[in-house]
């Protein structure tokens, strides 16, 4: 898992609220094989944090979120829920449409009336 910083109008962050990220984030890569999250940390003119995430995963899907919040762990937190959301519902969507399949193609075995069982 690769993991890029980008920083806008902020200086980089500090080793607790790298660390502190990089365990919210990673922790992502438990329900799917993560390849790239690229994080984008900014600090508003009112002062506020806004943090943008990419998440690319090796079976070509990405999943995106932003927050604005008081602090970077905020933000973090925010977004790690939101991205899990996301890949649970892809999850789920995929789970129902194997099994929707499944049920197509058994309506339409049919036996025939000529054949000798």
């Amino acid at each position: 898992m690769n993991i890029e910083y980008y920083y806008k109008n902020i200086d980089p962050l500090s080793d607790a609220p790298r660390e502190y990220v990089e365990d919210k984030i990673g922790s992502i890569g438990k329900l799917t094989d993560v390849r790239d999250i690229y994080i984008e940390v900014s600090q508003r003119k009112d002062g506020d944090f806004y943090m943008n995430v990419t998440v690319r995963t090796k079976n070509g899907n990405e999943y995106r979120a932003e927050e604005k919040s008081q602090s970077v762990q905020a933000c973090a937190d925010i977004i790690e829920d939101e991205i899990k959301g996301q890949i649970r519902r892809d999850i789920e969507k995929m789970r129902v449409l194997k099994r929707r399949g499944g049920r197509s193609i058994k309506k339409k075995m049919t036996i025939d009336e000529n054949a000798r069982l």
